[in-house]
């Protein structure tokens, strides 16, 4: 009964987030940035896709957009439990998104609106390896058609 309640608690908590911070157009994840030096800065770029929980896409390589009652409800239970979020692209590719600042600042609550829609996210890329990440400078929710 205590889990139940906990995990009633974190959605509750997620959808008021998600309600008191509705998307829109020119909505910006970060509303602070700070002095960069040039090559520790990123490359400018866009990146569009859909917005969902990290680990589902990491357990499942078969996963991607959450398009079924199922898979939608999943998701929303991964989020609401902490799991991180991120930017799946059309061909597979999961940017993280972080802030803008330095030291890195949780985007997380910027991010939850986003959660379950296709996005184009103007920013700074960055890439370690096979990790990509965007610091997001614009963002807004688009048709899937857009996305692919």
């Amino acid at each position: 009964m205590k889990k139940l309640i906990a995990l009633l608690a974190c959605v509750l908590a997620s959808v008021a987030n998600c309600q008191t911070e509705a998307p829109d157009a020119h909505h910006s994840p970060q509303a602070q940035s700070s002095t960069v030096d040039a090559e520790y800065d990123g490359t400018p770029g866009v990146v569009t896709g859909y917005v969902r929980d990290v680990a589902c896409l990491l357990r499942n390589p078969k996963a991607g957009a959450a398009n079924t009652p199922e898979t939608k409800a999943c998701m929303r239970k991964c989020v609401a439990g902490g799991s991180p979020i991120g930017i799946l692209t059309s061909d597979g590719i999961l940017y993280t998104p972080i802030s803008k600042a330095i030291p890195d600042v949780s985007v997380r609550k910027s991010m939850l609106p986003y959660v379950g829609t296709y996005v184009r996210a103007d920013g700074k890329l960055f890439e370690r390896g096979q990790l990509h990440a965007i610091a997001i400078s614009h963002i807004e929710v688009v048709q899937a058609q857009t996305a692919r």
